[in-house]
């Protein structure tokens, strides 16, 4: 007995395949998500919980320096404040990847620290915002 298909209407193996495709979709999007780095996740949590006073970032290849720029809301107790969490997740942040730690100097640069070997410099990469005393 042979399975004939009506004009215009698609079979059964193609309705399969598109289910297991948009199984395949959701399951990497959560998959990707749960195993997305701590990293990536300090910096969302950041961002969301001081977004007002700052923008957390990663940089270069596979975000290996963590970016902090200041906005315009920023007094010198916000920076305290989050420069004390950025310390507080430096060992975890290290082991995901993340070397350097770029943020802004009072000149209007940035200060970079290297978590690997402790060395600091600056860069003349103009920040955003600064804070004349």
């Amino acid at each position: 007995m042979a399975i004939t298909k009506e004009p215009g209407k698609l079979g059964m193996p193609w309705r399969h395949t598109a289910a297991m495709l948009f199984v395949i979709l959701i399951a990497s999007g959560w998959a990707s998500s749960a195993l997305a780095g701590y990293k990536q996740t300090f910096v969302a949590l950041m961002n969301e919980n001081y977004g007002r006073i700052c923008h957390l970032k990663l940089e270069g290849w596979g975000g290996r320096t963590l970016r902090v720029d200041w906005t315009a809301e920023t007094v010198k107790l916000h920076i305290l404040r989050v420069m004390a969490e950025i310390g507080e997740a430096k060992e975890e942040l290290y082991g995901d990847g993340v070397r350097y730690l770029k943020f802004p100097n009072d000149v209007g640069g940035y200060n970079v620290v290297d978590w690997q070997t402790g060395e600091k410099k600056s860069v003349d990469e103009r920040a955003p915002y600064y804070f004349p005393d």
